[in-house]
């Protein structure tokens, strides 16, 4: 079965609109144009009844605009991948496109071989973050393995601790409800997705309190998934018993006792 991606457009004038459609269709069978938008909120309605792999969206367009489309998709909707296709060739409008994690930023008009381009780089992004996903939902008419449902919601989680994600999610993705998706995982994991998530997330917060001495806690956080600082330092703590602050400082501590071990090892050498 071959995968395909389901693609909506976002352009406030018709023709381009028809126009970039259209190309989809011609260049790409793997790309589906399955609904089309003139601003961000028409987009977003179509988002919650589709949920597509790929927006591709204008920036300036009335009610709500590409930038601010951007922006919700990133908390709600970490899955979809984003691509800004704008008349606007400015730095302010492309530093924003990448604190909302947009895949790529083109310029109008679109040359049919930026397209192709574009279409084969995405095509490789999707099938890295979902080919564990889409491989479940695609062999879902045979009999699927609780342990290749689990293997499969741990790939993605590993690729996508960092933003907000929900069983929902990925239930939604694997056409499994969400009872079934969890209790898969529980069989073969012994614990929850969101227990498993929340030990990648600490994880890493862990190593990034080590490494990144420079980094302030509240960012770390962020990196890490965790948009509420104080929510943050209370889980890091119900899992290591102590406040990431601690940890760093105890880290600190550690490098410095090692280091002066070193020093009298020299010594006596």
């Amino acid at each position: 079965m071959t995968m395909t991606y389901r693609t909506i457009i976002v352009e406030d004038e018709a023709l381009i609109r028809r126009n970039v459609s259209r190309k989809f269709r011609e260049l790409s069978t793997r790309f589906e144009v399955i609904g089309e938008a003139r601003n961000g909120q028409e987009a977003l309605q179509l988002i919650e009844q589709m949920v597509p792999d790929l927006v591709v969206t204008d920036i300036q367009m009335p009610v709500m605009n590409g930038l601010e489309l951007a922006k919700h998709l990133y908390f709600a909707y970490p899955h979809v991948k984003i691509v800004i296709l704008s008349g606007h060739h400015e730095f302010e409008y492309a530093r924003q496109a990448i604190r909302y994690k947009v895949e790529d930023y083109l310029l109008k008009p679109l040359t049919e071989q930026q397209l192709r381009t574009l279409l084969d780089a995405m095509e490789l992004k999707l099938g890295s973050a979902e080919d564990s996903l889409a491989h479940v939902s695609a062999v879902q008419d045979e009999q699927v393995k609780p342990e290749d449902i689990a293997e499969a919601v741990k790939r993605y989680l590993k690729q996508n601790y960092m933003h907000e994600i929900t069983l929902q999610d990925m239930a939604g993705q694997m056409h499994f409800s969400v009872d079934y998706l969890g209790k898969c995982f529980k069989k073969v994991t012994g614990e929850t997705p969101l227990k498993y998530m929340t030990g990648l997330r600490i994880n890493e917060a862990k190593r990034m309190l080590v490494t990144r001495e420079d980094m302030d806690i509240k960012i770390v956080g962020k990196a890490v998934g965790y948009s509420d600082s104080h929510y943050f330092s209370r889980i890091f703590k119900n899992k290591t018993g102590l406040y990431p602050s601690e940890y760093r400082q105890q880290s600190q501590q550690r490098k410095k006792a090692l280091s002066l071990d070193h020093e009298n090892q020299d010594d006596l050498g």
